[in-house]
């Protein structure tokens, strides 16, 4: 039964969207398809994109953190979850970013971040550690990563 679930939740979010998609829209669209609930709504806030890598703010029930997201040839990907780690360039480098794209991602994060209220910055800071998702990009999945949004 968790197959064929995992099965209809890929083909919808394949249908959501495309690979020539805005990313704005495509990525809180699939992650809310995947995680909201009518009694727990997903506010999605801010996404950033940088060179086929984005991080996304999500809050959902009195929690938060960040998700750092891939582009691959199946859409986008969530490859991690974490907290104030994803602001920094050289965590982003570590985890598979060239310096430059790194650079400009946590730059293009601050200064979304910067128009948020404090409660907002507090949820995303209270995700502890870091939890991997997709381990596509660094080829530890052997070119089978998951669908993407």
């Amino acid at each position: 039964m968790k197959t064929i679930i995992a099965i209809l939740a890929g083909l919808l979010l394949a249908s959501v969207a495309s690979a020539d998609d805005d990313p704005q829209q495509v990525i809180p669209a699939g992650l809310k398809m995947m995680f909201e609930r009518p009694d727990k709504p997903l506010d999605i806030n801010p996404v950033v994109v940088q060179a086929g890598w984005a991080i996304v703010g999500w809050r959902q029930d009195g929690r938060g953190g960040r998700v750092l997201m891939k582009k691959t040839h199946h859409g986008w990907s969530a490859y991690l979850c974490s907290g104030d780690s994803l602001k920094d360039a050289g965590t982003l480098e570590k985890l598979g970013l060239p310096a430059d794209d790194a650079a400009a991602l946590a730059g293009k994060l601050e200064n979304a971040e910067a128009g948020l209220d404090s409660s907002a910055l507090a949820l995303f800071s209270s995700f502890e550690g870091t939890v991997m998702l997709n381990e596509a990009s660094t080829g530890a999945a052997g070119g089978h990563e998951g669908h993407g949004l």
